[in-house]
């Protein structure tokens, strides 16, 4: 799968300008929950930044690397039922181990799998990344003894939020969550990037255009499509990570192939090959979800013809509209 030519560069660095807008705008996200105290609104806005996240690491996938993955939000899901299974079975106060924990395990089960897809191309990756799905989702919703079924998981302890020994807050309330769901995609975010922006990621992107050449010029293709499904799959684990903490319960249901669709149409609405892109993406898509599900239970129908809307006339989503509003102002 080759990516498209207008895709924006991803090797492009800040300029102080952007960098400045950038350090101002975490602060004011940072003051949000003391300016503003609707509990709703920022738990709200704690699930768009955990999408967001997960959205970005399919952007990774699919904007850098070429490769599609339809239910990328397993992942997610594995690392939430491991943190949660953690919590409850094992220690309910450790919330750095419990996070490694998850994120360590989404990244044993995502190697051989990788390992597996990276052997194909195209289509037959594509139809993989939905057979394993498919299989995980399977497995959390029938193993009641340890997942709940289609129960799910629930009476996940809520607990501290410690820094180097002291209690900075508790992960049960909103704004504590929201601080820290903030600071842990501000710096996988800065961090993948940084990778991005290396001569991985130039590898990453010279498999995307073009996976014969790349290979001809002697780039071991599997390998690099490997690291890069990892660090995809590692930030999922992530997400998941920060989800059941956020939520306190998961569903099979968040593992199933019609979410992993959302996840797919977050990253086409915020702009392919940009991280950030997903991230507004994932914020559009639940506030139309939240806004639409309020008018109608039938709310998927309704989404559904909005997104078609938005797919059609931005077709590089909304990082896009930079570039458009350029042109017509040249013209």
């Amino acid at each position: 799968m080759s990516g498209s030519p207008s895709m924006p560069d991803s090797h492009t660095s800040l300029s102080p300008l952007k960098l400045i807008g950038l350090v101002v705008l975490f602060i004011a996200l940072a003051l949000l929950p003391f300016v503003w105290g609707n509990r709703f609104y920022i738990s709200l806005i704690t699930e768009i930044m955990i999408y967001g996240l997960l959205a970005m690491s399919l952007d990774v996938l699919l904007g850098y690397t070429g490769l599609l993955s339809f239910m990328h939000n397993a992942y997610l899901g594995i690392g939430a039922y491991v943190v949660g299974l953690f919590l409850i079975h094992v220690s309910p106060t450790s919330l750095w181990l419990a996070c490694l924990v998850g994120v360590v395990f989404t990244g044993l089960v995502a190697l051989p799998v990788g390992w597996i897809q990276v052997r194909t191309g195209g289509l037959a990756f594509a139809l993989l990344t939905l057979a394993f799905g498919m299989m995980f989702y399977t497995i959390v919703w029938k193993w009641y003894g340890l997942t709940g079924g289609d129960d799910g998981l629930m009476g996940v302890p809520s607990p501290d939020i410690q820094l180097f020994g002291w209690s900075v807050g508790n992960t049960g309330n909103p704004a504590h969550m929201y601080l820290l769901t903030l600071f842990v995609v501000a710096i996988a975010l800065i961090l993948t990037r940084r990778i991005i922006s290396s001569p991985f990621g130039a590898v990453l992107e010279a498999i995307r255009e073009n996976e014969e050449r790349a290979a001809f010029v002697g780039i071991n293709v599997r390998r690099y499509k490997l690291f890069g499904w990892m660090l995809a799959c590692v930030l999922a684990g992530t997400a998941g990570a920060l989800y059941i903490l956020c939520k306190g319960y998961i569903g099979p249901v968040t593992m199933s192939a019609f979410a992993g669709a959302g996840v797919l149409m977050m990253v086409l609405l915020g702009g392919l090959g940009t991280l950030w892109g997903p991230i507004v993406g994932a914020g559009i898509f639940i506030y139309i979800q939240d806004y639409i599900s309020t008018m109608t239970e039938h709310w998927e129908i309704f989404l559904g013809i909005v997104v078609i809307f938005l797919v059609l006339f931005m077709p590089t989503g909304f990082v896009g509209l930079g570039n458009f509003f350029k042109r017509l102002r040249k013209d």
